[in-house]
């Protein structure tokens, strides 16, 4: 259920007047209170002939002459001690009424400040590295306060989610670098030992994994460019059917070489983008295809708008996805086969790549399964102008 929250400066407002017409009201009925109970006081005080004088004026008789006379003598002074009770009322109501806010004031403060102790402590605990964030912090009426807490916390998520993926980044690059520095580092051994010659075979076989370390540096400085949000920089006015139709062809001696039929359906799909960022994207899908999909011999590639948004896919009739993989997503160094086997090359890195440089296009890369057999793999552009 949804609260209803006050802005800060509303909720000001409001306690100040409240505080004001409480100390108003306690001051007023306190002191008529008080100059009541003074006036009885007063009466009980005077002699009986005054006493008989004040008692007929306040019922509206004429009193008797020296009654009257005997009033007369005394009213200054009563006068005088009436007033200077009367001050003092307003002093006593008026002092226990600043109490009495100030109390109340400073509950009001406490309720407002309350989230924002929390934040700090919070605050304290994430600036050493813990991104727990403890128990969630109470709600609060102020809608200020409210925002401020929602952000937080928000952030909290995002720092223990980041610090996650980071140690599953950290723990994935050592898991990808380690096969191929112990393979040189044992293949050097070896010549080093004499264990094997140093030819150019062996050469070429140091090179191939000297190969392979540089590509996923390589990746990952892409990877690294995109969290940065320095991926995308020369966009222009561009046809996604011309640049798909550029890729196939480029691709093509290696798609004949597997085996691959290539259909294309290629519909006008104008868009804003980097060229040399989409065309890195198309590439790594068909070169999916050809690593993990050739089996299915067939690549189909369209293009065109999707409800007025331009698309492209890229689809398959080969072993398909994993089951789940629409719900939990691509990972870092995931591959298609779910042994991670390297005989079919890349980093594992090709599918985060290509979301990345489809998310810097203001898209996402969308994938599933088809039903009868193959993988659909689509990026949805945003509607163009």
């Amino acid at each position: 259920m949804k609260l209803w929250r006050l802005r800060l400066r509303t909720m000001t407002a409001i306690t100040i007047t409240t505080m004001l017409i409480f100390a108003v009201a306690l001051v007023y009925f306190g002191v008529s209170w008080y100059a009541d109970n003074i006036e009885e006081r007063i009466i009980a005080q005077l002699s009986p002939d005054a006493s008989k004088a004040f008692s007929d004026i306040d019922r509206g008789v004429m009193p008797d002459q020296r009654q009257l006379q005997a009033l007369i003598e005394v009213l200054p002074g009563l006068e005088d001690e009436a007033d200077n009770e009367l001050l003092k009322s307003v002093f006593v109501f008026g002092l226990l009424a600043v109490l009495l806010c100030s109390l109340l004031g400073y509950f009001i403060s406490r309720r407002i400040a309350a989230p924002l102790g929390e934040l700090a402590d919070a605050a304290r605990r994430m600036a050493t590295g813990d991104f727990s964030g403890g128990a969630k912090i109470k709600a609060n009426p102020i809608a200020e306060v409210a925002f401020l807490v929602d952000s937080f916390e928000s952030l909290t998520r995002e720092l223990q989610m980041m610090e996650r993926r980071l140690k599953f980044n950290t723990m994935a690059v050592a898991h990808e670098l380690r096969t191929p520095l112990t393979i040189l580092q044992g293949r050097l051994h070896g010549i080093a030992d004499d264990v094997f010659p140093l030819d150019k075979q062996a050469i070429r076989h140091l090179i191939v994994h000297v190969e392979g370390l540089a590509r996923l540096v390589d990746d990952l400085r892409t990877l690294s460019l995109a969290e940065t949000n320095s991926l995308v920089k020369d966009t222009q006015p561009l046809d996604l059917a011309a640049e798909c139709a550029a890729v196939v062809e480029a691709a093509r001696p290696l798609m004949d070489e597997a085996g691959i039929d290539i259909d294309m359906s290629l519909e006008p799909a104008p868009i804003c983008g980097d060229r040399q960022r989409l065309r890195q994207l198309l590439l790594i899908l068909m070169d999916n295809v050809r690593r993990y999909a050739a089996s299915g011999k067939f690549l189909r590639c369209s293009t065109g708008l999707q409800d007025g948004r331009p698309f492209v896919a890229i689809e398959d009739k080969g072993p398909g996805f994993p089951p789940g993989v629409e719900a939990h997503g691509i990972e870092l160094f995931w591959r298609m086969e779910p042994s991670r086997a390297r005989k079919t090359g890349g980093t594992g890195l090709g599918l985060s790549i290509a979301r990345a440089i489809a998310r810097a296009h203001d898209s996402d890369l969308q994938i599933k399964t088809r039903p009868d057999g193959g993988a659909i793999v689509t990026v949805v552009f945003g509607k163009t102008s």
